[in-house]
Formats: C-alpha cells, structure tokens, sequence
C-alpha cells in the first residue's frame, strides 16, 4: 500500500474515533489529509472502500508483526508470550481503531466488511489454537479449541481496560498473566475431566475452506523465513521437502506429518509443527 494511502486511512481512523464513521464525511476526511476531494477519490473509490481497506491495513500490520516473531527460534511458550506482548502493543499504539469498533457496534457493516471481520476471526481461532497446541503437546487437544477461545475473550477484556479505561499496565508482565491463567485453565480440565463446549467438530464446521488456504500461506511464509534463518542441515532439507510438497496440486498428508514429525524434535519449531498438523485435519 503507498504512503498516501495510509496517511489517508491515518487520518480517517482518528476521525471516525471521535465523530462516527456515518458522522464523517469524504470532504472532512480530505481536509483533515490536506487534499482536495478529488484526490480522495483518486485513491479510494468510496468511504465504504476506504472503510474495508482500513480494516485490512490494520489486519496484515499486526499480522505481520506476529508473523516475525513465529519464525524466532524460541520456545513455544516464550514466543506465545511475546506475541502477547507484541499484539497488546499494537493496538494500543492504534488505540483509534479499537474505539472505532466500539462507536460502530451498533451500525452493521456492509456485507464485504462483515465477512473480513469474520474471516479475521477464524484466522485468531487458528492462531490461539495452533500456539496452545505447541506449548501443551497433542495429550491437550481436545481442550485446545476452548481454551484458545478464552484466551481471546482475556485478552479482550484487559485491552479494552487499556484503550477505553486508560489503565497503565506493563505490557510483558500482562502477557506472561494471560500465560499463567492459561495454565490454570488447561490444569483444570485435566484435574477435573471437564469436557469442553467448543470441539473440533464444532470448529471444523464452521471455519471455511478458504481460511484453511490462507493458512497455507503463512506457513509458507514461515517456512521461507526459516530457510533464510536456518543453518541445520536437517531443518533445511525438511522445509524444502515441505515446500515442494505444498507446491503440488495434491500434496501427501503422510509426507507433511512426517516433516511437522521432524520439526517437533526442535522446540522452538512446535508452533509450525502444530500448524502443519492442524492444516492436515
């Protein structure tokens, strides 16, 4: 995306904060850009564009800054917490886009919007899931799915705490909490035999098959940055072996479960292995 562009999606989302995206007009939103409204329209063809292009900058920007560290040779339980910590930063750094939601809850969105935020949602499902299969091992999936949830409803609650209450909190030792109320969570399911509200089944039936694609394509990109990283022998040629398999149109189930096999032998390789796994179901 070019910088005029973002410098225009800048500017829109501090607007919408304050006054509503309904409330906000294009001519505002060019003034507040020192460009005329033609040149608006030069870059986005409608405030609903400009609305759609916001939600995906904001979307890629965090997924990126996650994806950077996934390919750190950390331990899974390390990398979990420093995604944390790196999540909660970025959005309270762009504090307005969360207040924007929150002003706009009770608009709907148009039907494109609506599906981006949902398929957002699907990705979060996988990304909480995949690392909280990595860190606790295949004896803890059946309560994955719900503790991923969890998580996801913790961590809502305390950045909400952080954007609209303007509470001060350490952002390192809040994610190394949210680890610790993890652990407590698996702990019980396992001490008590509770069986989980959210399953696989239940999960498989409602993330759809284009979502299980994109996932595809971060772990490539995974991949790729540990090819560039790397200098194991053995880890080379196991993800080349990987990308040349999702390189053809019918990939081997039983090849990519023996790759994630090898994978798991190096701890701070459990999350791709988790996702390789997950991406076989």
């Amino acid at each position: 995306m070019d910088q005029k562009k973002i410098t225009i999606i800048e500017n829109a989302i501090k607007l919408f904060a304050k006054r509503g995206f309904s409330s906000t007009s294009v001519q505002e939103i060019a003034n507040e850009c020192g460009i005329s409204k033609g040149a608006f329209y030069l870059h986005f063809k409608s405030k609903d564009v400009l609305l759609y292009e916001l939600f995906e900058y904001y979307w890629q920007r965090m997924q990126q800054r996650v994806n950077d560290i996934t390919s750190e040779r950390m331990q899974p339980r390390e990398k979990f917490v420093h995604q944390l910590k790196v999540t909660i930063k970025e959005v309270a750094t762009h504090r307005e886009f969360i207040i924007m939601q929150v002003r706009e809850q009770a608009i709907p969105f148009n039907d494109t919007i609506e599906t981006f935020i949902k398929r957002m949602r699907y990705h979060s499902y996988l990304f909480y899931k995949n690392h909280l299969l990595a860190i606790y091992g295949e004896a803890k999936r059946s309560y994955v799915w719900e503790a991923s949830s969890i998580v996801q409803g913790l961590l809502k609650n305390y950045i909400d705490l952080i954007i609209l209450d303007n509470i001060a909190v350490d952002y390192h030792k809040l994610a190394l909490a949210i680890m610790r109320r993890v652990d407590y969570i698996m702990e019980g399911f396992e001490k008590h035999g509770d069986q989980p509200v959210i399953s696989e089944s239940i999960m498989r039936q409602i993330i759809p098959e284009n979502v299980k694609y994109e996932q595809l394509e971060d772990i490539v990109d995974i991949l790729k940055k540990i090819q560039e990283q790397e200098s194991d022998q053995e880890i080379l040629d196991t993800v080349e072996v990987l990308l040349e398999e999702f390189r053809k149109e019918d990939y081997r189930q039983a090849v990519i479960k023996g790759m994630a096999s090898i994978l798991e032998k190096h701890e701070e390789y459990m999350g791709v292995a988790s996702q390789l796994r997950s991406y076989c179901i």
